[in-house]
């Protein structure tokens, strides 16, 4: 078998790979904009339908859906800090 990469001296793996995660952080960056923006979307019917649990004498089931409202909190959170890590270490990058 004749070995085709060895003849791509030229050939610069680096800056593909830098081209390529750079686009793929911008996409992260994207995202955890989205996730951030829209994490809330949810919590004022859980929060609606926690009462209607309660109500029923379901508190068990409430304490879990307000439980789960706490750590959409904790999630949303930690995807704001993802979210201004990553903005400021593109801002780096561009300098």
């Amino acid at each position: 078998m004749h070995d085709n990469h060895k003849h791509h001296h030229s050939h610069d793996h680096a800056h593909e790979h830098g081209d390529a995660g750079t686009e793929n952080l911008r996409k992260l960056q994207a995202m955890l904009e989205h996730w951030v923006e829209h994490s809330d979307s949810h919590a004022e019917s859980y929060k609606e339908w926690a009462a209607k649990a309660s109500e029923a004498g379901e508190e068990e089931i409430a304490k879990e859906i307000h439980l789960a409202i706490e750590s959409g909190e904790t999630v949303k959170n930690h995807l704001k800090r993802a979210k201004a890590i990553l903005a400021a270490k593109m801002v780096l990058k561009k300098s």
